[in-house]
């Protein structure tokens, strides 16, 4: 049981999936309707009971906004008519370098602000005015004046609570006290609009965004019940979403920095105010820091799990490991490089919205950059480019019947869901290992067990255990990163140019070579390769491969827990 690798170098050309027998038409429409009510059924059932009159009424006033400017005008006017910059008002916060989408974007006094044929992302990234800091205040307030003129009260999708939410917190870090008169009336507006239409139905990140732009305009205001709420949300929902491990319960790597930024911003902003810091505020903003710290490549990038929005610029040296592991991450890390795994699973949280179906995927750096990727995220817009980058296909997992390990649907929705078991680990410093199971697979009776090893400095050994009866077709997907090819040697995959070692077993042919896309951002698609190597169909099964920097050429499965790579015999005990 060696290194099953041919010699014919055609294997390796790029080739499209296997194709199947047409489906059954009859069934496959049954199968369909069945799936998507699951697909209902499974998104609802794990809502909070809070959620469901607050999404009923966000549909309802979504229904009515847009027609009725002059009735929302009149509901949130008086609230703002007594509203007034503090004089004394100075803070600009963590002001970042303006990015729209990855694409070309200059803002003008006079824009669009409703184009036709624009993503909803994008119209959203419009009304953002993230440029607002970067912007001279005279022409910023001719913009708004324009924007003002564009966009009554209520209109969509710029009055929409998270463009809003951001909108507030980008002009008063741009003007402080120095708001005019108009910009300042309009900003109290927008507060008290949010005050009344906070994204309950949706939670998450959303909703700590309501709560920290309502912090930050009751404070520049003066306005005890705008800062009372949004402190008293903030703290709330912190103590929902921050984990133990300070990560943030959403699991994408992008929005627990943003999130991170949000926090630090809250401690700042009401320290600079002399107001009373609540301390589960300054406990966050110190793990989630460090968190930030933790999950990091080691050239400081981030990693592309689970929607990465912005390619964030590298960070200082990632810090060594958390304290616990709540947040599903673990880093199997020495001289080859370091390797970044995500144990995690949709469970039951209520809106999954950026969770992949990615479960025991990983990424793998070296100082100088990236060896294996995740697919990253190209696009919000829902369709057939998210569903597949929100597919296992799309993630260095195993894909069990061409099926997801959960249901992922809609853009942003997550059915039928899975779960992992605990994670045991190996502190032998030489040959570190997790191992855990998911039963995403559970409606075909399949469990499957993941192990993945350092060994010592010749790079990591993945192990895959597959359970169940009946016949199953296997996949086992490897993303490389852009700029990396396999290349066929006599007893090996190459990994070319950086000549590392590929050592697959247990699989029953060579793997396909597919040209693919990696995308560490929105709008930024990178060619790149992806390997698919077939296993199955009969189960129990076991297969796997090794991949690090030392030349290797024999990888052989002596027993269920004993590996031989040439002369070196490793035994994992977490079997």
């Amino acid at each position: 049981a060696g290194v099953s690798v041919r010699t014919d170098a055609t294997t390796y050309c790029t080739m499209p999936p296997t194709a199947s027998a047409p489906p059954n038409t009859s069934k496959s429409c049954i199968g369909d309707v069945l799936d998507r009510l699951a697909a209902w059924w499974c998104s609802l059932r794990y809502q909070e009971p809070e959620q469901f009159p607050a999404r009923l009424r966000y549909w309802l006033a979504w229904k009515l906004y847009p027609h009725f400017p002059a009735a929302v005008r009149a509901f949130t006017e008086p609230a703002a008519r007594a509203c007034h910059p503090r004089p004394d008002f100075h803070w600009r916060g963590q002001v970042r370098p303006f990015q729209f989408l990855n694409e070309p974007f200059q803002p003008a006094e006079q824009m669009d602000w409703n184009p036709s044929g624009r993503s909803l992302l994008w119209r959203f990234h419009l009304h953002y005015f993230d440029w607002a800091p970067h912007w001279d205040l005279p022409g910023l307030s001719r913009q708004i004046e324009d924007w003002m003129a564009s966009n009554p009260p209520g209109a969509w999708p710029a009055w929409h609570p998270y463009p809003t939410s951001l909108r507030i917190v980008n002009w008063i870090r741009a003007f402080g006290s120095a708001m005019p008169p108009n910009v300042a009336h309009s900003l109290a507006t927008q507060a008290a609009f949010l005050n009344h239409n906070l994204e309950v139905h949706l939670g998450g990140n959303h909703l700590l965004e309501n709560a920290w732009a309502l912090l930050a305009a009751g404070l520049l205001f003066d306005a005890g019940r705008w800062t009372s709420r949004g402190l008293t949300l903030l703290q709330r929902e912190i103590g929902r979403q921050v984990l133990p491990d300070g990560g943030h319960y959403e699991r994408s790597p992008y929005y627990h920095l943003r999130m991170t930024r949000l926090v630090c911003d809250a401690v700042d902003l009401l320290t600079l105010r002399h107001h009373p810091v609540p301390a589960e505020l300054s406990r966050a903003a110190e793990s989630m820091t460090r968190f930030s710290d933790f999950l990091r490549h080691l050239d400081g990038s981030l990693p592309s799990f689970h929607d990465a929005v912005h390619a964030e610029p590298p960070a200082n040296t990632p810090h060594p490991s958390p304290i616990t592991h709540h947040s599903g991450y673990y880093i199997l890390e020495g001289p080859p490089g370091r390797l970044i795994a995500d144990y995690g699973a949709p469970g039951s949280h209520p809106n999954p919205a950026h969770h992949h179906a990615g479960i025991f995927s990983f990424e793998i750096s070296r100082p100088d950059g990236l060896v294996i990727v995740d697919g990253g995220t190209p696009t919000y817009d829902p369709g057939p480019e998210r569903d597949h980058l929100r597919s296992t296909a799309a993630h260095n997992t195993v894909r069990v019947d061409g099926r997801d390990q959960f249901q992922v649907w809609k853009g942003f929705r997550a059915g039928r869901r899975a779960w992992v078991s605990e994670v045991r680990e190996s502190a032998d410093p030489d040959f570190p290992a997790i191992s855990a199971t998911h039963d995403g697979y559970s409606v075909l009776r399949v469990f499957h067990r993941r192990t993945i090893a350092r060994v010592a400095d010749a790079g990591w050994l993945i192990v895959d255990d597959l359970e169940g009866p009946q016949s199953h077709r296997l996949e086992s997907f490897l993303h490389l990163a852009p700029g990396l090819r396999p290349l066929l040697a006599a007893d090996r995959i190459t990994i070319e140019p950086l000549g590392w070692t590929l050592l697959p077993f247990g699989f029953n042919g060579p793997p396909a070579v597919l040209d693919d896309v990696y995308a560490p951002a929105i709008g930024d698609r990178r060619p790149a390769c992806t390997l698919v190597f077939p296993a199955g169909p009969a189960l129990p099964g076991g297969c796997g491969l090794f991949l690090g920097p030392r030349s290797l050429s024999v990888l052989v499965r002596e027993s269920y827990n004993v590996f031989r790579l040439d002369d070196l015999q490793l035994t994992l005990s977490l079997f």
